[in-house]
This record gives structure tokens, sequence and C-alpha cells, in this order.
């Protein structure tokens, strides 16, 4: 009996999560309307129009000419600004614009 109700806890939890997770989106996709767009630089918008979920730092930096420590420091920026945010994919780590 016990085992069904921690189940059945475990579900309603589960349940709960996801709700605030859609609550979270909610909120976040209306306050990045409001906000103005953040200023990009010439190099950041290059590593952008790689964040495509298929392109990984290694990659990014061989389409770009960049080292992958340069490339990593403009996904940071990116990311600080709120634009992308990195996605596991087949054990891969991609970026994609927000």
């Amino acid at each position: 009996m016990s085992s069904k109700k921690n189940s059945k806890q475990f579900r309603e939890l589960i349940d709960l999560v996801k709700s605030i997770d859609d609550k979270l989106d909610t909120l976040v996709n209306f306050q990045r309307t409001l906000m103005p767009k953040p200023h990009l630089g010439k190099e950041e918008k290059k590593v952008l129009k790689l964040c495509d979920r298929k392109n990984t730092i290694e990659e990014m930096a061989t389409k770009t000419g960049k080292t992958s420590n340069n490339v990593n420091f403009l996904l940071t920026q990116l990311r600080r600004k709120g634009i992308i945010r990195s996605v596991k994919i087949k054990n891969r780590t991609v970026y994609e614009k927000i």
C-alpha cells in the first residue's frame, strides 16, 4: 500500500513541477517582450547564427575561425543576455536561440 501511495504522491509532484515550469516559461517570455533588445557585437552575431541546435562549440570554432575558448566566451555573453541556451541532444551539447 505504501508503494502505491508514494507512486501517487510522486506523480502529483511531477504534475506540480510541470505546472510551475509552464508558468515560469510564460513569465520569462512576457518579460522578454518588455525588455529592449540587447546590443550584439559583430562576433556575437556570427556565433548567434550558428545557434541552431546543430553546432557544438568545436564546430562553431571551425566555422568562424575562432578558438574554442573564444567561442565559449561569446556563448557565455549571449547566454547572459538571455538570447541562447544550451541543449543536450544525443550526448552533444548544442545551442539554440530563445
